[in-house]
C-alpha cells in the first residue's frame, strides 16, 4: 500500500482498503461513512451522533476480481472519496460524500463504458464498536422506482443506550432492482445511485423510517447536482476530513 498525504488537498492510495483502518472517511459533523473493501466486495460504515459505528453497508460485485492501476483519494476541501480501477473494458469509478446542506451522504457508482453495474446490496451488524444489547431488523423493499434498504438497531430501554436508524435509497438508472428477503439486487444500471440518511431515536416506539424515507425520496437523483450544492454553500472546507 502507498499512500501520499497532501495536508491542505488530500491523501491518495494506490491500494485498496483491506481493513477498516485503512478506509477513507467523508462527514458533515452529523453523519458519516467510512469508505473500505475490495472492487468485489466494497464497504461503508455509517454512523452518526450516539451511534458510532451504526453498521456496515456491502456492495457485492462477485464478477470484479480481475482489476488493475486501482487509485482512491480523500479531497479534504469538500470531503469527497474517489476510488477508481481498470479492467479490460476501461475505468470504473467510485465518488461519495457526505453533504452538510441536505444532510445526506452520497454514494455513486459509475461503470466502464458499455458495461453496466450490477451488484447485491445488504447490511453487516456485526462490528467491533457496537454497544452490547443491541437488536437489528433489516428490510429490503422497492417503492417508486428506487429501492429501500433500512436497518433499525434497537437497545433495552434500561441500558439507556439510543436506538438508531439508516436508510438508503437506491437508484439504478437504466437497471432493475429487485428485493431478495433483507438484500436488494441490481443488475443492469448505466449508473448506480446510493442516498443514505441516518438518525437516532430515543423510545423504543419512535421509529422515523418512514420520516427518513420521505426525505430521500424528495431529493433529486443527481449526484453532480447534490455535490454542486455542498460544494457551493460550504466552500472549499467545507467537507474536512483531515485526521
Amino acid at each position: 500500500m502507498r499512500t501520499s498525504v497532501d495536508r491542505e488537498r488530500g491523501r491518495h492510495d494506490t491500494s485498496p482498503a483491506v481493513s477498516r483502518t485503512d478506509g477513507f472517511r467523508t462527514d458533515n459533523d452529523e453523519c458519516g461513512a467510512l469508505l473500505y473493501g475490495m472492487p468485489a466486495m466494497e464497504k461503508v460504515v455509517f454512523d452518526h451522533p450516539g451511534c458510532d459505528p451504526a453498521y456496515e453497508f456491502r456492495i457485492s460485485s462477485p464478477g470484479m476480481t480481475a482489476v488493475d492501476g486501482y487509485g482512491r483519494i480523500t479531497d479534504y476541501r469538500t470531503g469527497e472519496v474517489i476510488s477508481t480501477w481498470i479492467d479490460r473494458y476501461g475505468i470504473w469509478a467510485r465518488r461519495a460524500f457526505a453533504s452538510r446542506v441536505d444532510r445526506v451522504i452520497v454514494h455513486e457508482l459509475l461503470p466502464a463504458p458499455g458495461r453496466t453495474v450490477d451488484t447485491t446490496l445488504s447490511v453487516d451488524t456485526a462490528l467491533d464498536g457496537l454497544p452490547g444489547g443491541l437488536s437489528f431488523t433489516t428490510r429490503a423493499t422497492v417503492s417508486g422506482g428506487s429501492g429501500y434498504l433500512n436497518l433499525r438497531g434497537s437497545a433495552p430501554v434500561r441500558d439507556g443506550v439510543p436506538g438508531c436508524e439508516g436508510v438508503t435509497r437506491v437508484v439504478a438508472f437504466d437497471g432493475t432492482i429487485s428485493a431478495s428477503g433483507a438484500t436488494l439486487v441490481v443488475i443492469g444500471a448505466t449508473r448506480l445511485l446510493l442516498l443514505t440518511k441516518l438518525d437516532r431515536y430515543a423510545s423504543p416506539t419512535a421509529w422515523v423510517t418512514q420520516a427518513l424515507r420521505t426525505a430521500l425520496a424528495g431529493l433529486e437523483a443527481d449526484y453532480t447536482a447534490l455535490f454542486a450544492r455542498h460544494r457551493d454553500a460550504t466552500g472549499s472546507g467545507g467537507g474536512d476530513t483531515r485526521p
